[in-house]
């Protein structure tokens, strides 16, 4: 699901939820004991149901930008291993050509 369609759609659940709780609230004028008593409960579970889609909202935003840094985070860290692997290699190579230096100067002092 796209990120943008997953943050509509608990907008949506939340416009939703949001707007029949409200309803129910104010139409509880001069209503029977046992009615208000229902109304109370199902706009109880209206609101409860707009909280949870507030907190999935949030958590979503918080959960998307912490994943975008840990993923820049891994990729500085794979560039500075790729640095790392590249110096050490540079070096081997260094080192074996003056090793291969230090013979044929050796040769060349003997013969």
């Amino acid at each position: 699901m796209n990120k943008i369609t997953g943050y509509f759609l608990w907008l949506a659940i939340l416009a939703f939820a949001g707007s029949k709780g409200f309803k129910m609230i104010v139409s509880l004028n001069g209503s029977l004991p046992t009615e208000v008593f229902s109304a109370v409960i199902t706009a109880t579970v209206y609101i409860g149901l707009c909280g949870f889609a507030l907190a999935a909202i949030i958590y979503k935003s918080m959960f998307s930008r912490t994943s975008n840094s840990l993923n820049e985070y891994k990729r500085e860290l794979e560039k500075e291993s790729i640095d790392k692997n590249e110096s050490s290699s540079k070096i081997k190579v260094l080192e074996s050509k003056i090793e291969v230096l230090e013979k044929a100067l050796e040769q060349a002092l003997k013969g």
